[in-house]
């Protein structure tokens, strides 16, 4: 008689959650120095806002790195909808909004400092 084991997927097979922790304290932890230094008027707003691009490019993107046992590329083709399916989807789209937001603020930003000085 043989017995069938129900494999419960979770997250923790897909992505190490210490290392996406580890990722977003980073990132969070430099926008905040950043944005204490530019509240404090210690660095430039165009340089700080690069930075806090820059830092939270980072983490998206090595969260993206860090999935394991998925082939991303397959599973975003992919037809149908599965478990793999839709982590990839929405690791695409969390990856994305992670890396426009800041982006477009910092570019309106430059826009108005542009305008601002002429």
């Amino acid at each position: 008689m043989s017995t069938t084991r129900v494999r419960w997927l979770s997250m923790g097979g897909y992505v190490n959650m210490y290392e996406i922790g580890l990722f977003l304290f980073i990132g969070l932890l430099f926008m905040a120095v950043n944005i204490f230094l530019m509240s404090r008027r210690l660095i430039r707003t165009r340089y700080a806002m690069l930075s806090i691009l820059a830092s939270s490019v980072w983490p998206a993107l090595m969260t993206v790195l860090s999935v394991q046992n998925v082939n991303l590329l397959e599973e975003l083709r992919a037809r149908t909808v599965t478990l793999e399916a839709v982590f990839a989807w929405s690791l695409v789209v969390t990856t994305a909004l992670m890396t426009v937001i800041p982006a477009f603020i910092f570019i309106r930003r430059l826009i108005q400092l542009s305008r601002h000085g002429d």
